[in-house]
């Protein structure tokens, strides 16, 4: 998320450090003027980062502190198919618990 609303700010010329009234990174205006490469560095070092982190075997997911996926268990990642019916029992068994305790 964050690699994508850097790349939209560097392809729109949009510089995020006003509205959050801080000066502006010279390495950040550096790649105001250097769009394409600025671009593409970004996308090669995000990714590289992304695949070492995913690579270590570290990959958890839990809601509220209720471990609903474990990389390290499972030894792969969920398909999105897995992942959303993860989800759905997640919601619908907090929602028959909060209904409950009424």
């Amino acid at each position: 998320m964050v690699k994508m609303a850097l790349l939209v700010c560097l392809l729109f010329g949009q510089n995020p450090f006003v509205l959050l009234n801080i000066p502006t990174p010279a390495v950040f205006s550096w790649a105001l003027q250097n769009k394409m490469y600025a671009c593409l560095m970004v996308f090669f070092l995000s990714n590289s980062i992304e695949s070492s982190l995913i690579s270590t075997g570290a990959f958890e997911i839990s809601v509220n502190d209720v471990p609903l996926w474990s990389k390290l268990e499972t030894g792969r990642l969920p398909s999105a198919n897995e992942f959303v019916q993860m989800l759905q029992t997640f919601t619908t068994n907090s929602n028959m618990n909060s209904a409950a305790r009424f």
